[in-house]
This record gives structure tokens, C-alpha cells and sequence, in this order.
């Protein structure tokens, strides 16, 4: 954290969390924080940072009072410069570091870390590569599962208004109804519980 620019962020906290992008402009990015504040500190401390401008707090559950903030840190800037990338929180600030988390183009994260080397080295670049990792949801589907997904997909299933029915489906699949049905429901099953847990 020393010398990144978000190192007078742990003056007031123990660890910032930033869990959504509420809007994004050119001079900055508004975003919605989760701060485990030091004794005596509040969220008004964060307008002492270089680059955070304190905006409001938003009343949630009991405990919970996340922040608005304005970043104008250049590494945020930056972000925004990149088309072909996005930035994922939520990401962490602590007396650790901070992990952020990419997710795009190779050519554009590549571009994206050259920057963030400028202004803050990173000491721990962990690179995956969702096409040819064995990790993603294609790879827990069967066969007849990705079948059916990429059919449902291709000719508008999950579309609003459906551009085909479960028993059209089934006629050009020439499939059971009932067969299509149980591979399909299978295929979202894993899918969303990989989601949640890769999340």
C-alpha cells in the first residue's frame, strides 16, 4: 500500500471494500464502499485521502452502512480509458494490499497492468485464462447438457418473447420433450451454483 495513492486510506480504516460502481465519468468513478473504521474515525475521515471524496451513507441492514465515495485516483481514471476490459468488485484495500480483479480482452489487461506498474507495482500478477481453463461451467456440462444449452441459446429459448418453445426445441433436437427438459434444467443448475461459488 505505500506510495499507491490509497495508503492515507488505513489512516481511518482497517479495510475499505469496494463493492459497486455507481456511475463513471471522466473525472472519476462513484463507488460504493464497505469500511471497517478505526476507533474515533467515520466516513467523513475519507475525504482526507488524496483521491476520495466522502458523498453520503446509505442506511442497510443493521451493522451495515455502506458509503458513497468519489475516486479520482489515477488508477481509476485509468480503468475507464479501457473499452476492452472491466474492473470487478468488489476489490479490497488493506495493510496487506489491494487485490483487484480484471476481467477482458488479453490485449487490454496487458495494457491496463503496464499502467498499474507505472503508478503502483503490483508484486503478485495471477493471470487465468477462462477459454482454456478447466475450471469454467463448460467443462462440468456433458455433452447432450452443452447440446442443449448452446440449441437454446442459438435459437432464442432465453430470448424475451422465446423465439422457440421447449417442444419445438425437442422436434429439431429430435428429443423427448421430457428428455430435453431434464438435460436443460441440469445444464442451469450447474451453471448458476458455479456462478455463485466462482463469485
Amino acid at each position: 500500500m505505500a506510495l499507491s495513492g490509497f495508503d492515507d486510506l488505513l489512516i481511518p480504516c482497517t479495510r475499505v471494500e469496494v463493492v459497486a460502481h455507481l456511475s463513471v465519468t471522466d473525472s472519476g468513478v462513484r463507488q460504493l464502499l464497505r469500511c471497517d473504521f478505526r476507533d474515533g474515525f467515520g466516513p467523513e475521515d475519507l475525504s482526507d485521502s488524496e483521491h476520495m471524496t466522502f458523498e453520503t451513507i446509505l442506511h442497510g441492514e443493521e451493522g451495515e452502512n455502506p458509503v458513497v465515495v468519489f475516486n479520482t485516483h489515477p488508477l481509476a481514471i485509468a480503468g475507464i480509458d479501457f473499452p476492452d476490459i472491466a474492473v470487478l468488485p468488489p476489490y479490497t484495500f488493506t495493510e496487506d494490499g489491494i487485490s483487484i480483479t480484471l476481467r477482458g480482452v488479453s490485449s487490454g489487461i496487458s495494457k491496463f497492468l503496464a499502467l498499474a506498474r507505472e503508478i503502483m507495482p503490483p508484486d503478485k500478477v495471477k493471470v487465468i485464462n477462462e477459454e482454456d481453463g478447466e475450471d469454467g461451467p463448460r467443462s462440468l456440462l456433458g455433452e447432450k447438457q452443452w447440446e442443449v444449452v448452446q440449441a437454446a441459446v442459438q435459437w432464442g429459448y432465453y430470448n424475451d418473447p422465446k423465439g422457440v418453445s421447449m417442444r419445438q426445441m425437442a422436434e429439431r433436437l429430435n428429443m423427448a420433450r421430457s428428455t430435453l427438459g431434464e438435460h436443460l434444467h441440469n445444464a442451469e443448475a450447474t451453471i448458476m451454483k458455479w456462478l455463485v461459488e466462482h463469485e
